[in-house]
Formats: structure tokens, C-alpha cells, sequence
């Protein structure tokens, strides 16, 4: 049993925050983050900013604050109701457009839903950042080869 603990608290610590979850998916997709001023600047393709355009504006005030180096102060909060909801509906939108690119049987999908009703409210967006990049890389045909590099 401490093993499980100690497993889960290391994998917790990968991602404090969901706002590093996001940054570190953004990055492997090839869309870099960077802040000036005030404003969140995007650098990559049309498609990959598209493709994170809704989870990032859920979570802009935390991104822009990690990447600022300082606490998150705003009054949006990763953790408000609206937010967890609409991170739980990204993570369902990405599991089933995921499952039709890459052609896994219903029984999959079924398995992979199933699996996300265990999740904590506090990892949708780190889950759903994490099967966002794996739709971009399913479109991009580079998901059999990469999907298991994290």
C-alpha cells in the first residue's frame, strides 16, 4: 500500500498544477506559451492553436501566472465548477474523436470512458491536455509512434 501512495504522489507532482500539465502538452504538440506584458502569446501552427484555443482560455489566468513566476491570484480557478465541467467535457470530446481517428473499437472507447469517471475533478484538465495532444498527434499520423513518449 505505501508503494501505491508513494506512486500516486510521485505522479501527482509531475503536474501540480493544471496549468503546468497544459504547458508541458502544448509544448510537445509544438505550440509554445510565452507571456508579454500582460497577454498570452501563442507561436505554432493555425491548427495546433486551434486545437488547445478552449482549454487554454479556461485556464489563461493560471498559465499566464506559472508562466510569470507567480501564484495564481485570479478569481477563475482551476478548481471553480464551471471550469472542472468544461474540462470534464474536453476529456470526453478528445477520448471519443480520439477512439474514431485511431479506429478502437467501441468496446475501447467504452473502457476509456469508463476509466475517466475515476479521475479526480482536479486531473480533467491534466487528462484532457493529455489526450488533446494525442488527437493532434492522431491527425497529424504520428500517434502510433509517439503516443507513448510523456
Amino acid at each position: 500500500m505505501v508503494n501505491a501512495l508513494q506512486t500516486i504522489a510521485d505522479s501527482a507532482r509531475r503536474f501540480a498544477t493544471p496549468a503546468l500539465a497544459i504547458l508541458k502538452r502544448c509544448e510537445q504538440s509544438g505550440l509554445q506559451l510565452h507571456v508579454e506584458g500582460d497577454h498570452l502569446k501563442a507561436k505554432g501552427s493555425r491548427e495546433i492553436i486551434t486545437s488547445w484555443q478552449r482549454i487554454i482560455q479556461r485556464h489563461k489566468p493560471e498559465i499566464i501566472a506559472t508562466l510569470s513566476g507567480l501564484p495564481s491570484t485570479s478569481e477563475h480557478s482551476a478548481n471553480d465548477e464551471d471550469t472542472l465541467l468544461a474540462d470534464y467535457d474536453e476529456l470526453t470530446a478528445c477520448i471519443v474523436e480520439l477512439c474514431q481517428l485511431a479506429a478502437y473499437e467501441d468496446e475501447a472507447r467504452d473502457r476509456m470512458l469508463a476509466a475517466r469517471r475515476n479521475l479526480f475533478p482536479s486531473q480533467y484538465a491534466a487528462e484532457a491536455a493529455y489526450f488533446c495532444l494525442q488527437v493532434i498527434r492522431s491527425k497529424a499520423g504520428t500517434y502510433w509512434n509517439s503516443h507513448t513518449t510523456q
